[in-house]
């Protein structure tokens, strides 16, 4: 309980509220039953940590310690104390940033699974639910009852939440809490058709059945436009992961060749004869192999980055789930990039 509150105190004292409530609507739609404060200083304390460590090290281990001096030393005199201070705030900075980006990307990709499988068995909870309102049961016992362990996520949300009308609790406030556990439009629809229909003495079967077929009919629309766009898709991969990668592979190596051309041209003018004959006065390519690789190797991470979005989108209708194929995405286009070159190596190096 100390190390919590430590980790609350934490949180509070370096996020606004405002971010630590929206932190706390993406936890929760996440599945992930932490305090928003708690794991924002969580988060905060052991990137400090390990900045430290980082940092330390640093200090401590001759080659990097001589090389940062030296770097740091050409610039600017600094005292060694200020320069490690520096060094342990640019640390905390980039490790900071490194974690805001994996944890974001984590919380996500948990968000987006998580409202998959809840859209994919809504209908049939549903019906069930319908089913057991038809046999007379209340609302709150229906959807208990109705949480079988099939549903997934939905099942231990509608356990766990709508007992607590059992004991008391408002079921309007029981279903606003069970909507705010999953980022499903559908879902929070279908949560405020049901507390209207409850409050005003509507027929709850009827538009659980209605809502249940709508869902469906939503997700084999989904399907279907999936399956139109497939060669959407291929087209997209194909050129993130074959067609990029194999043309900056090929300009690079042209432009190692150019190079070489120009280092065996003569100084001197004069006649020239044979092949370099035409090429007199060439002075080489105005970018070396060297900047345009420096070019290449980012270029093809955001090729990577863009498409996977790109497939997410037209995949499933969110972009975010992009992350999910963004690594297989940019491992296969760095491949692709380096067997290609290791080929033209190959390949020219049998006729130098």
């Amino acid at each position: 309980m100390g190390n919590e509150t430590i980790f609350e105190s934490v949180g509070r004292l370096l996020f606004t509220r405002e971010r630590v409530r929206t932190l706390e609507t993406e936890l929760n739609s996440a599945g992930i039953d932490m305090p928003a404060d708690a794991f924002a200083g969580y988060v905060i304390l052991n990137v400090f940590i390990v900045s430290f460590f980082i940092s330390l090290f640093l200090a401590l281990f001759a080659p990097t310690s001589d090389a940062i001096t030296s770097f740091v030393g050409g610039m600017v005199q600094l005292p060694s104390i200020v320069v490690w201070v520096v060094i342990f705030i640019a640390t905390l900075v980039v490790l900071y940033f490194i974690a805001f980006i994996f944890l974001s990307s984590y919380v996500v990709m948990k968000v987006e699974d998580r409202r998959e499988k809840l859209e994919a068995v809504l209908p049939d909870f549903l019906i069930l639910v319908s089913s057991n309102i038809k046999a007379g049961m209340t609302l709150d016992q229906a959807m208990w009852y109705a949480a079988k362990p099939e549903f997934g996520p939905l099942t231990n949300e509608v356990r766990s939440i709508v007992k607590g009308s059992f004991s008391g609790e408002s079921l309007e406030d029981a279903l606003d809490a069970l909507s705010s556990r999953f980022d499903s439009k559908v879902f929070k629809r279908t949560m405020l058709l049901l507390k209207q229909a409850n409050t005003t003495g509507g027929e709850l079967t009827d538009v659980l059945e209605r809502t249940a077929e709508d869902v469906r009919n939503t997700i084999i629309m989904k399907k279907e436009i999936g399956a139109s766009l497939v060669m959407y898709e291929i087209f997209v991969l194909f050129a993130a992961i074959v067609g990029t990668p194999f043309l900056f592979a090929v300009a690079g190596k042209l432009i190692e060749v150019f190079e070489r051309i120009a280092e065996n041209m003569p100084a001197t003018g004069g006649a020239q004869v044979g092949p370099l004959g035409a090429l007199k006065g060439f002075s080489g390519p105005i970018i070396n192999s060297t900047d345009f690789l420096y070019f290449t190797i980012p270029t093809i991470f955001v090729t990577a980055l863009i498409s996977s979005f790109i497939i997410s989108a037209i995949r499933s209708g969110s972009k975010t789930q992009g992350l999910k194929y963004f690594p297989f995405v940019l491992v296969l286009s760095y491949l692709v990039y380096w067997i290609v070159s290791s080929v033209l190596s190959s390949f020219f190096a049998t006729f130098s």
